[in-house]
């Protein structure tokens, strides 16, 4: 047997292992899937091996989800009681263990405040007023990302600045997708700072920065892939050297500085926002 067969035989048998989970809902099946990332978290990496029935809102469309399940765990939310009710009976029927993911959480909001849940899943995804404020935020952040429109650069509620490959621009998205304006500048040391970013006078700025030799690699794999840049781009000494000459620029200003090393979206945009005394904006739908 050859190394590639035996890798694919190998792939195939921990596939086969991991624990199949159906994530069936009325609405999107968004949440659901964000729920559970969360709960995989907690477990031994490809434990689980997840498929989602986004918009299973009728019988026939129950029955024919769950006649391709033949075997697994489910985890469902639905906000219509007659299909919730006609959903349980057949896994039921078919022994299929079901869960219920928001239905005990709605249940006991329910009593603690003694007011009625709407149980609407159409409700999940409203298109009001802070949904268009939020599309409204990635708009302007998709313009000014990489350093685009930076004339208008005292527009934002946040300016993420960084050399090149810090992750600026997914930490500037995902801060947006929760309502903030957010530009994000791209620094070139040995340039000094753009006009615009010098003479910016909001107390707003945050820098991200990574370690030199994730940043080497980092951007070593986009020549690869991309064909960008000269070899100082990635080179590990040169790219040390630019961090530190960074650094020295970012200390002068005395903007609070995040090592985004090891760190998620979610925890960088925690972090950004404790630095500018924000809070996460909490939205309804």
């Amino acid at each position: 047997m050859d190394a590639m067969t035996a890798a694919r035989r190998s792939a195939s048998a921990a596939a086969a292992s991991r624990h199949r989970v159906y994530l069936v809902s009325e609405s999107s099946c968004c949440l659901l899937e964000h729920f559970f990332v969360m709960f995989k978290t907690q477990f031994p990496a490809a434990t689980f091996a997840v498929e989602s029935a986004p918009f299973t809102t009728t019988k026939d469309k129950i029955l024919s989800v769950l006649e391709g399940i033949k075997e697994g765990l489910v985890c469902y939310w639905f906000g219509n009681v007659d299909l919730k009710a006609l959903f349980l009976t057949e896994c039921e029927r078919r022994k299929l263990p079901a869960w219920d993911i928001f239905g005990p959480t709605l249940e006991f909001l329910q009593a603690a405040t003694g007011t009625r849940a709407n149980w609407s899943a159409s409700a999940l995804h409203a298109t009001n007023s802070e949904y268009y404020s939020r599309m409204l935020a990635l708009e302007f952040s998709l313009q000014h990302d990489d350093s685009r429109r930076i004339e208008t650069l005292s527009e934002a509620e946040i300016v993420i600045a960084g050399v090149s490959r810090v992750s600026k621009s997914p930490n500037a998205l995902y801060l947006a997708y929760r309502g903030f304006k957010v530009a994000n500048v791209t620094i070139v040391p040995e340039q000094g700072l753009p006009p615009e970013l010098e003479r910016h006078e909001k107390q707003n700025v945050v820098v991200l920065t990574v370690e030199a030799r994730r940043l080497a690699e980092s951007r070593a794999r986009r020549f690869r892939e991309w064909n960008m840049g000269e070899m100082n781009y990635w080179d590990p000494r040169e790219v040390s050297r630019e961090v530190q000459a960074a650094r020295r620029l970012y200390d002068e200003r005395s903007w609070p500085v995040i090592d985004v090393t090891e760190r998620a979206v979610e925890e960088t945009g925690a972090l950004i926002l404790k630095a500018l005394g924000l809070r996460l904006k909490v939205f309804e739908n």
